[in-house]
């Protein structure tokens, strides 16, 4: 019996609605984000567009070390083993993707805070997403096969290394979101610094509350 020719998938119907679909609405997708970044104040189209490319291709390099890590790692926590050439094209695809998502992160800090303000919330709170709703489920699974008591050999490992790759996800994010100083107009900082100061003028006994966002 001859093997299906690669491209079946695409002449078929269901290939021709996707190939269809999914470029109009990524299409559709990135217009909406550069027209929503293009009306933020300072924004510049161009810049906007680079910062669009940068993190595309930055969630490229992260899905490639996933590629890379995660099969590796269970393998070796008690996963079927592969040979040394698998788990090499394994090591070469996660450097591929750390260099690739350095490579952008680097290229977007020569662009200005005000056209990456949008694109950049945008690309961490789906990265936060992500990892929440993976840490969630991993958790879940873990719970369920506990509860159940169906115990297989090395049935923690696949749960367990999502679970943790989940609130690394969501981590990081987290923590890009809270360090990145764009989100903050310049208007609106100065304004919140002159009212932290004027709490702080008239605490109660020296008093004042903590409320400044890190």
């Amino acid at each position: 019996m001859a093997a299906a020719s690669p491209l079946s998938f695409f002449l078929s119907s269901v290939g021709v609605f996707y190939s269809v679909t999914v470029p109009f609405l990524l299409l559709l997708l990135l217009a909406v984000v550069l027209l929503v970044s293009a009306s933020t104040p300072g924004a510049k189209a161009g810049h906007v567009a680079r910062a669009m490319f940068h993190y595309i291709m930055q969630g490229i390099g992260i899905v490639l070390m996933t590629v890379g890590a995660i099969p590796t790692l269970t393998s070796v926590l008690g996963g079927p083993p592969y040979p040394g050439r698998v788990y090499m094209s394994l090591l070469w695809v996660f450097l591929v993707g750390g260099s690739l998502f350095l490579w952008n992160e680097q290229c977007t800090q020569k662009i200005d805070h005000a056209s990456l303000t949008v694109v950049h919330v945008l690309f961490v709170t789906t990265v936060k997403t992500i990892g929440y709703v993976v840490a969630l489920f991993s958790g879940l699974v873990l719970l369920i096969q506990i509860a159940l008591g169906q115990y297989t050999p090395h049935w923690w490992v696949s749960p367990v290394i999502l679970l943790l790759y989940g609130i690394l996800l969501f981590w990081s994010a987290r923590e890009s979101e809270i360090a990145d100083p764009s989100f903050q107009s310049a208007p609106l900082h100065t304004a919140h610094k002159a009212h932290k100061k004027a709490k702080k003028a008239r605490g109660w006994f020296g008093l004042r509350l903590f409320t400044k966002r890190a």
